[in-house]
């Protein structure tokens, strides 16, 4: 099945999580509609959760590389 919104397929799991981490989807889903208007579903916010992390780990890493690259002009 194909998401309405983009061409990314979609995956079906039934997934369970700790109530902390399904509190914390609930809290993060609250306040994305307090502060942009716009109320996501469940999967929505954790697809949008992953999103981010996936970007803050490649900024991450990019920032090492860059930070190698100096430590090694320097030598």
């Amino acid at each position: 099945m194909i998401h309405p919104n983009n061409s990314e397929q979609l995956v079906f799991r039934q997934v369970a999580f700790p109530v902390s981490a399904f509190d914390y989807l609930k809290e993060l889903q609250r306040d994305i509609e307090r502060q942009t208007g716009q109320r996501l579903n469940n999967n929505q916010v954790l697809a949008r959760i992953l999103a981010e992390h996936r970007q803050s780990n490649v900024e991450s890493v990019e920032r090492n590389a860059n930070q190698s690259g100096k430590s090694l002009q320097g030598n």
